[in-house]
């Protein structure tokens, strides 16, 4: 093969890689109640989300996507800036194994501004919001995700058992101004859930990614997680956060300049072009 095809191979590849974009799901929504999800460690099924109240299905229509893949960065996607609102902070031990954790030295936002094992949590935020135990948005730990977003990504610790349960123990709200009152805060609804975390195995204490949005064209720039409240799956009086980021309503990271969908255009017309070129000139 002559490196002429292998360029205009190449080329082709890439043209479609652009061209077919990207979303959010690496692999099948599970839908069966025995389904595993995430290590085996974790005993954790479908059926263990539908008996805490989540409802399997394909992320729309008040369901959740639950699936089993590692979280993948997408296009322009970056943390939140930590702002304030941490009780404490901590960090892993040993991250094949739960339960291997200790003090964490550092400040709050080089704990919660960085996927490290590293987290800070809410516990200081004790009381009842909208009718279930938890803390209130006010009192959450809040980040600035750097633009305007439809969607928080929650990166967790996870310190023990049982999960999910201390996976999804938040509540994640959303709004315009990290100095709202209570009323100024939107509750966002779980939409997606990474079973195999943000770190590859044998690290376990990374849980799993879970998604949360609002409703179609709606956009924020801070995100506050409590523990517990009516987003919650347990309420135990604390919760665990690694790092907190945002996408648009299409999936792609808030500082991702131009468009999504201008981009794809522009780049998959560029290729096209190249492709032209080649063919022309061989």
């Amino acid at each position: 093969m002559t490196n002429r095809i292998k360029r205009y191979q190449s080329l082709t590849a890439f043209a479609f890689i652009a061209l077919s974009g990207s979303g959010l799901n690496a692999a099948p929504c599970l839908l069966n109640n025995a389904d595993s999800v995430g290590n085996p460690a974790f005993g954790a099924t479908v059926g263990t989300f539908v008996g805490l109240g989540i409802t399997p299905g394909d992320g729309t229509g008040g369901t959740t996507c639950i699936e089993n893949s590692l979280w993948s960065n997408p296009t322009g996607f970056g943390l939140g800036s930590y702002v304030k609102g941490a009780d404490g902070q901590g960090q892993g031990i040993n991250n094949a194994v739960l339960g291997s954790y200790g003090g964490f030295g550092g400040t709050a936002a080089q704990a919660a501004n960085a996927l490290d094992f590293a987290w800070v949590q809410d516990v200081g935020n004790q009381g009842t919001f909208n009718g279930a135990i938890g803390g209130s948005p006010s009192g959450g730990i809040i980040w600035d995700l750097g633009g305007q977003a439809n969607q928080a990504v929650v990166f967790v610790f996870v310190d023990h058992g049982p999960v999910p349960g201390e996976v999804l123990e938040n509540t994640v709200w959303l709004s315009n101004d990290p100095n709202a009152a209570d009323g100024g805060w939107t509750q966002a609804t779980l939409t997606h859930v990474y079973g195999d975390g943000f770190s590859a195995d044998p690290n376990i204490s990374d849980g799993f990614v879970a998604v949360y949005r609002l409703g179609a064209g709606q956009t924020f720039r801070y995100a506050s997680v409590s523990w517990g409240g009516p987003g919650a799956i347990l309420r135990d009086g604390d919760n665990e956060i690694d790092a907190v980021g945002g996408l648009t309503e299409g999936g792609t990271g808030v500082g991702e300049v131009p468009e999504p969908a201008t981009a794809a255009t522009f780049a998959g017309g560029a290729l096209l072009l190249a492709l032209a070129k080649f063919r022309r000139r061989r």
